[in-house]
């Protein structure tokens, strides 16, 4: 069977986009969890995914200095079609620092680099040697990668431009990863109204599988704005897991320190779980 390949994104940042595609990796490729073949991409130019999975020197020394992270992809797609060469820019070694009593079969990256934000403004109007537009190149790039894995998983930056548009039309479905705020509601509207427009311009059938509340402490105001996600029937359904408000995430993103699922997430483990198979469940596999 071929990929499920799922872009999670939000026009409005800080909802935990990142922290998310990192813990379905993680919890989807575990071989102490559900053992999945799992490929993440980093699309996003802050490169925060990168950082979390792997290290920095690994990073700099074996793909951003050899060309072989996701601007050199977009920049020089010509050389990655060559298939001879298109898994070089895929990290497959020690990707995440979840170790202790855990290892990974296949866990596999595409890192980013901060020169996303020049080629985002400077791509080609199209790739006249492969007869491909740019909106076209993830799609491509990804064909021949589908039957490696079993979920291929897009960390998409909280902007609508043609890099953004690519991974859309590379995906099956999306999730929108949503803090039950005003401003964040408001990206919301503001997505499934640019998803729409994207499905009619490029024929396309992009699914948003569901709304995932993020960064949720169960104030008052935030229960009123879910309740709103909720029974709003233009809005995808919501997860029935919810991503509490967790600092202790962050402090496990050293990589030279191997931790456990929960010594990394903390009292947030028991969510990852029910989120990792809640997301089985509604995108299939």
């Amino acid at each position: 069977m071929t990929a499920k390949v799922i872009s999670i994104c939000n026009l409005k940042g800080g909802v935990g986009k990142t922290t998310i595609v990192m813990a379905l990796a993680e919890y989807l490729a575990g071989d102490t969890m559900y053992k999945k073949r799992v490929l993440a991409i980093d699309l996003d130019p802050q490169s925060n995914l990168t950082s979390a999975l792997m290290s920095e020197e690994v990073w700099e020394k074996e793909f951003n200095n050899r060309g072989l992270t996701l601007p050199f992809l977009f920049k020089n797609p010509e050389y990655f079609l060559d298939s001879a060469k298109n898994e070089k820019f895929i990290a497959k070694e020690n990707i995440s620092n979840v170790r202790n009593r855990n290892s990974f079969s296949h866990l596999h990256l595409i890192p980013s680099s901060p020169r996303l934000f020049e080629l985002q403004e400077d791509l080609p109007a199209g790739y006249y040697s492969l007869n491909l537009k740019p909106v076209e190149l993830l799609r491509t790039i990804l064909k021949p990668l589908l039957n490696n894995y079993d979920y291929i998983l897009i960390d998409c930056t909280p902007n609508i431009n043609t890099i953004v548009k690519s991974a859309f039309l590379a995906s099956h479905a999306c999730i929108i990863p949503c803090v039950p705020n005003r401003m964040s509601i408001h990206g919301l509207d503001l997505l499934l109204e640019h998803i729409e427009k994207f499905n009619r311009d490029y024929v396309h059938n992009l699914k948003a599988v569901g709304t995932l509340i993020s960064r949720y402490n169960r104030t008052i105001a935030q229960n009123e704005n879910l309740n709103s996600i909720i029974f709003n029937p233009f809005y995808p359904p919501v997860f029935e897991t919810k991503i509490l408000e967790r600092a202790k995430i962050a402090e496990g993103l050293e990589l030279n320190n191997y931790l456990t699922y929960k010594q990394k997430y903390d009292d947030s483990h028991e969510s990852m779980v029910k989120l990792t198979k809640e997301f089985i469940q509604r995108v299939g596999r």
